[in-house]
C-alpha cells in the first residue's frame, strides 16, 4: 500500500515536490483535515475529500484537478460539502449497476426463477425454453430497464418471420409472468412492460389460408414465350433456379410435401428419419403441441432426404479417407456457415419469393398449401388434421371451404334416394 505523507499543500509543493514517479502517491493536507492530493503514476494531480460516511465507512470524493483548483480553492470546495456524504450518489450508482447485472432476464430465468418456481411448475421446463428462445435479444437486459419499444420491435421482427400471433401472444404471457414474479419477489419495483402498447396481438389472422394458385385468376404474368404462368409454376421455377440455395430448395420441397413447420424441420434429427419406411418422426420436444407425430413421406420428400443422406455419407467417407475425425451432425438440415441448425431463412426466402413474383406468401404458407391440396384432392379433414398435427379439428376446419365437391357429392346422394 502506498505511503501517505502529511504536509501543508501549497502551490510550490505541488509544482516542485510532487513530481511523477511512475507510482501513485497520496499527500494529506496538514492545514485542512480531510483534504488530500493524489498524484497518479503519469503525474496527473487531483484533489479529493477523505471522510467517513454516516455508517462509519471511509469514503473519498474527487473535488477536481490541480489545474482547475489551487489549494485554497480546493479547501473552500471541501468546506462547502463537509458534513455531507457527497460520494453517496456514486456508491448508489455502483450498487445499482451491480444489481442490474444480477437482474438480467438470463440470470433470472436460469437462476432463481427456475430453481424457485419453474422447476416445480407444470411445463416449467418448456416455459424456460420458450422465454430463452423467444426473447433472445433481451436476455442480457436488466429486467427493470427493458424498453417497451425494443420488445415491440422484436415482436414485429418475429411476426415477419412467420410466427403466428397466437405463438407471439404465448411468448408475451410467459415474459410478463416472469416479470411479475420479479416484482413479487421485490427484485424490481414494477414491470416495465405493463404498458398499454404491449397488448396481445389480434389472432383473427391466424385463420388465413394462403396457397399457391389462389390468385391465378387475378394475375396475368407470362413467360418469355407469352404463356401465362400461375403461382405454382412460378414458385417451382424459382425453387429450381441456379441461384436458389440447395438447402432452401430442400426445405421447401419437404414443407410442400409434408406440411411440417419450419422449426420442426430445423430441429429434425437423423435418428428420427427412416428413408426405408418412408417416414419421419416429429419429436414432442420440437412440435408446437408438444406431441410426437409420425409423418408419412411421399416419393418427392423421400428423394430430398436421400440427397441429404448421400451427402452426409460422402462427407464421412472423405473425412475417413483423409484420416480426419468423422463428425456427423445429428440434424438433417445444417447451416454450412455455422455447422449448427438453421434459425432463419429470411434473406434467402425473400429473394426467392421476389423471383417468383409472389405477393403475401410466407414460408409457413407452404403448410397451408399442403393442407389445401389434400382437401381439394378429397382427403377428409380428420386425416388432414392428423397429418398437420393439429390439436383440434377446429384448426383444420379453416380448409373445409376448399372441398365443395364433397358437399355436392353428399347432397347428390339424395337424388338417388
Amino acid at each position: 500500500m502506498a505511503k501517505v505523507i502529511t504536509v501543508e499543500l501549497t502551490k510550490r509543493f505541488i509544482e516542485n515536490e510532487a513530481p511523477a514517479t511512475g507510482e501513485r502517491q497520496t499527500f494529506r493536507d496538514s492545514k485542512s483535515q480531510g483534504l488530500i492530493l493524489r498524484v497518479g503514476a503519469s503525474g496527473r494531480k487531483s484533489w479529493a475529500y477523505d471522510y467517513r460516511d454516516p455508517a462509519g465507512n471511509r469514503q473519498t470524493y474527487t473535488l477536481g484537478t490541480t489545474d482547475q483548483l489551487d489549494p485554497n480553492e480546493a479547501r473552500k470546495v471541501m468546506d462547502r460539502i463537509r458534513g455531507t456524504d457527497p460520494a453517496r450518489n456514486k456508491r448508489e450508482v455502483k450498487v445499482e449497476a451491480s444489481k442490474a447485472e444480477s437482474r438480467t432476464l438470463r440470470k433470472f430465468v436460469e437462476g432463481r426463477y427456475w430453481t424457485d418456481y419453474l422447476l416445480h411448475a407444470k411445463s416449467g421446463k418448456d416455459t424456460k425454453k420458450r422465454i430463452i428462445a423467444a426473447w433472445a435479444p433481451l436476455l442480457d437486459t436488466d429486467m427493470a430497464e427493458i424498453d417497451v419499444q425494443d420488445a415491440l420491435q422484436h415482436r414485429l421482427d418475429r411476426l415477419a418471420e412467420e410466427l403466428t400471433p397466437q405463438t407471439l401472444n404465448r411468448d408475451r404471457t410467459a415474459l410478463l409472468a416472469m416479470l411479475n414474479k420479479a416484482v413479487e419477489w421485490k427484485l424490481i419495483k414494477a414491470s416495465p412492460l405493463n404498458d398499454a402498447s404491449f397488448k396481445p396481438l389480434d389472432t383473427a389472422d391466424d385463420k388465413r389460408v394462403r396457397w399457391l394458385g389462389q390468385r391465378d385468376e387475378q394475375e396475368d404474368i407470362f413467360d418469355g414465350q407469352g404463356k401465362k404462368l400461375g403461382e405454382r409454376a412460378r414458385f417451382m421455377q424459382a425453387l429450381s433456379h441456379e441461384d436458389t440455395p440447395a438447402y432452401l430448395r430442400r426445405l421447401c420441397i419437404l414443407a410442400l410435401n409434408t406440411g411440417m413447420r419450419r422449426g420442426e424441420m430445423f430441429k429434425l434429427r437423423w435418428e428420427n428419419v427412416s428413408i426405408q419406411r418412408a417416414e419421419l418422426i416429429v419429436a414432442a420436444a420440437t412440435s408446437k403441441g408438444n406431441k410426437t407425430r409420425h409423418v408419412a413421406l411421399n416419393a418427392t420428400a423421400v428423394a430430398v432426404l436421400q440427397e441429404l443422406a448421400a451427402e452426409r455419407d460422402t462427407a464421412a467417407r472423405e473425412a475417413k479417407a483423409a484420416g480426419e475425425p468423422v463428425k456427423l451432425a445429428p440434424f438433417v438440415f445444417v447451416n454450412a456457415d455455422t455447422d449448427r441448425p438453421f434459425v432463419t431463412l429470411k434473406k434467402s426466402w425473400a429473394v426467392m419469393v421476389e423471383r417468383a413474383q409472389l405477393n403475401d406468401f410466407t414460408f409457413h404458407d407452404q403448410r397451408h398449401d399442403f393442407a389445401s391440396r389434400l382437401v381439394q384432392a378429397g382427403v377428409n379433414l380428420y386425416e388432414v388434421r392428423d397429418l398437420l398435427g393439429h390439436s383440434s379439428i377446429t384448426l383444420t376446419e379453416r380448409y373445409a371451404h376448399l372441398a365443395p365437391h364433397q358437399k355436392r357429392a353428399a347432397v347428390a346422394l339424395l337424388d338417388a334416394a
